[in-house]
């Protein structure tokens, strides 16, 4: 049989000189037999801390060092209590909040305009904790975080299914029907394939998904992040020594690259469809001359094309949403207007590389 443990000895206050001598379990069961000799020290502080015989320490611990020291983690202290020292001390320090002060007008044209660079430092910064959380994962795939992963794909992709296929089915039928009515007058009424066709598979079905996936899973991923923060969840996995990034973002990240090209493909297909039925009235061009023309005059490469800008929309619709989340302060106005950035941020960044790949694919031949 083991021996039973022993009790962590009660906490103690030595005094050498100027200095304290942390000891013993500094918890709330234990602290009585050493808080009214803190509370007597405290007056006389701020006093040099040594917390190198300190076994255990938990938050009500680290508000009486808050009382005794300058605000600091005291010497020697674990590793692994600094992040609950400093942020006891820290929300302890808060000083009530004022009334701001009133800005003129240069001032706040100023703050307008300096906005979207803080916006683009953040996307860098969570930019670069993304790829270093990569590059780990990548050593380690068992650090991934497969539940939270599979739960972005099924809210971002599986239960965005329905909306995207509605859509692009519309969109296949309005781009039959307008290019039909042209091509008629023409008697070209076969090129409606191709013009269907490319126009779906290289800008139109990954430009339908990624608006909608950024007014679906952008959105709710800036408003998870948002009152996660106000609710000091995230402060309470950096208190335990958990990255937020590798917990929170990175699944979100994954799952929504994993999710766009998918659903790109539906969305061509279903735009296919609603095209094919448009066709087939207006033009005569039914569902056996689409299957036979489209292999013949489409080549594979529009098709991917379309699918690899998917993945990248995917990217930056989940960063922009990513950081909007972690810039905002928890408030429920706060809330709001990042939710609101978070969606017109990611619709503009999408159109934007849209333009540029739509610019490099052409010097590129493709």
């Amino acid at each position: 049989m083991s021996a039973p443990l022993s009790p962590s000895p009660a906490a103690a206050l030595r005094v050498v000189g100027q200095s304290l001598h942390l000891e013993g379990d500094w918890t709330t069961l234990r602290l009585s037999a050493v808080a009214d000799e803190a509370l007597a020290l405290a007056p006389r502080a701020p006093w040099r801390l040594v917390a190198h015989d300190l076994t255990r320490l938990d938050s009500n611990g680290a508000r009486l060092i808050g009382l005794l020291g300058d605000g600091g983690p005291p010497e020697g202290l674990d590793p692994r209590w600094q992040p609950l020292v400093t942020l006891v001390q820290g929300a302890a320090s808060e000083a009530p909040r004022s009334a701001p002060p009133r800005q003129g007008v240069l001032h706040r044209i100023g703050e307008r305009g300096l906005a979207p660079l803080a916006s683009l430092r953040s996307l860098l910064t969570i930019l670069g904790q993304l790829l270093l959380a990569l590059l780990v994962l990548l050593r380690d795939p068992r650090r991934l975080r497969w539940r939270e992963t599979l739960n972005v794909l099924t809210a971002s992709g599986a239960m965005a299914v329905p909306i995207i296929a509605l859509l692009a089915f519309l969109l296949g039928g309005v781009l039959a029907y307008q290019g039909g009515i042209q091509l008629r007058l023409f008697g070209a009424n076969i090129f409606i394939v191709e013009l269907v066709t490319l126009t779906l598979f290289r800008e139109f079905g990954p430009l339908i998904t990624a608006i909608i996936v950024a007014g679906r899973s952008g959105a709710a991923f800036t408003a998870e992040l948002a009152t996660m923060r106000g609710n000091r969840e995230i402060d309470a996995l950096m208190t335990l020594g958990l990255s937020p990034v590798e917990r929170l973002l990175l699944p979100k990240w994954l799952g929504l690259v994993i999710a766009m090209p998918l659903l790109t493909a539906l969305a061509n297909a279903a735009g296919l469809v609603g095209a094919i039925l448009v066709a087939d009235g207006l033009l005569g061009v039914g569902f056996e001359t689409f299957y036979r023309r489209v292999p013949e005059v489409v080549a594979a490469q529009h098709f991917w094309v379309g699918i690899g800008k998917s993945v990248v929309f995917g990217m930056v619709i989940a960063l922009v949403g990513c950081s909007e989340g972690m810039r905002a302060r928890g408030d429920a106005e706060s809330i709001g207007r990042n939710t609101t950035a978070s969606v017109v941020q990611s619709i503009f960044w999408v159109i934007v590389l849209d333009a540029l790949f739509s610019i490099l694919f052409n010097e590129l031949g493709w």
